[in-house]
């Protein structure tokens, strides 16, 4: 099965780190071909041999600007035009847009009686009228919708389309994170830990719909009881620029500054970029995702693989992942305060935190890329087979 991967960002964020995971969960089920503009993603694909083409790609961003917008309208046209050649030079069968933006790409640049297009969608929606109308042409041009959550799916309810929208979750590559091959003791030295330091953890880009200060908001409400745990921020400002919707790095900036205005300066390491995050896992205690809402959850099932305790939103995928009192915690994002209250009785509660990550590690096992790759060649073969008749 010839297939064309589209992706309008090289930048390594979840749809990227997933489209690898599939790629290598499909195995020799599928001869891919990935279309992305040069960067990380372009440099993950080299390192594992899987073939791919260059295209201009698109920053373009669902916040309208005078400049970035034109910029991205030309991005976008030029991509289309690209994705059309390529389709057609390497005989593709069916093409796998792996974002909303690069459905708009492979969209627009179908031809007539050209393969069919599986808009991979991964993301909820902004409000506004524009990013309505964008998921309302996908739903009404694409041959088919994955959704990676049945919250996401929710973005389609009413809406007119082709198809029905499938959900299928993300995979994680489990292996990666299997706690008896990581090294959290290591990571514990390097921040000069004590052993028996408790330590919570935010993985996530830095932008405001994240909650990293709402964690932070949370440890300095935590009461002297609780010791003093220390809270790692994994990430930074990835994605920022004038077409940005929202203004990331003004919000890591606003971090330094809330961490010393809560006098919790001493307690909070921001940690940037890691490429060690299953061993940052291994080295902490409870993982926390605070978002507002969040589209999947990454995080939290490599957590739960790592066999970490998570304490998350319940606004989003998270609540499709997360047994609640099973794995972790449930909690509304944005209440700090209550955030505080619960997490308390774990970190003073060392058989429930084992018990809790022993539960996470079996939830997790069904995650798998293989099981992944499964349920998306079912979604393709639904396309091509009635194609073939």
């Amino acid at each position: 099965m010839r297939v064309l991967y589209v992706n309008q960002t090289s930048q390594m964020s979840g749809a990227e780190r997933s489209l690898l995971a599939l790629l290598a969960g499909l195995g020799d089920a599928v001869a891919p071909l990935v279309a992305c503009p040069p960067g990380e993603l372009s440099a993950a694909l080299d390192e594992r041999g899987v073939p791919r083409a260059v295209i201009a790609g698109t920053r373009a961003s669902f916040k309208a600007h005078p400049v970035q917008t034109p910029r991205s309208l030309f991005d976008i046209g030029r991509s289309a035009v690209q994705l059309r050649r390529l389709a057609a030079h390497d005989r593709a069968e069916l093409v796998h847009a792996n974002t909303t933006r690069a459905a708009l790409l492979a969209l627009l640049g179908r031809r007539r009686g050209g393969p069919p297009v599986l808009a991979h969608i991964r993301d909820w929606a902004p409000d506004g009228r524009f990013p309505r109308a964008v998921h309302s042409f996908i739903a009404r041009r694409a041959d088919a919708v994955v959704a990676n959550s049945a919250y996401v799916a929710e973005i389609f309810d009413g809406m007119p389309s082709r198809a029905p929208v499938r959900v299928i979750h993300n995979p994680v590559e489990l292996g990666a994170f299997d706690p008896a091959a990581l090294d959290g003791a290591a990571v514990r030295r390097e921040l000069g830990l004590a052993e028996d330091a408790l330590a919570l953890a935010v993985v996530a880009q830095l932008t405001p719909w994240k909650g990293q200060d709402d964690a932070i908001r949370a440890l300095a409400e935590l009461p002297s009881e609780a010791g003093s745990p220390v809270l790692l921020v994994v990430g930074s400002a990835k994605f920022a620029g004038a077409g940005t919707r929202l203004d990331n790095e003004a919000y890591e900036r606003d971090l330094h500054r809330l961490v010393v205005e809560l006098g919790v300066a001493d307690r909070v390491r921001f940690l940037g970029e890691r490429t060690d995050v299953p061993d940052v896992l291994a080295a902490t205690d409870l993982l926390l995702l605070p978002s507002w809402r969040e589209a999947f959850g990454r995080i939290a099932v490599e957590g739960m693989a790592v066999g970490v305790p998570v304490v998350s939103t319940n606004v989003g995928g998270p609540a499709e992942i997360i047994r609640d009192g099973v794995d972790g915690l449930l909690l509304p994002p944005r209440r700090p305060e209550l955030w505080a209250e619960r997490i308390v009785p774990l970190l003073a509660d060392h058989r429930r935190r084992l018990r809790m990550g022993e539960s996470g590690r079996e939830r997790a096992a069904g995650f798998s890329p293989r099981a992944h790759a499964e349920a998306m060649l079912d979604a393709y073969r639904a396309l091509l087979e009635p194609r073939a008749r």
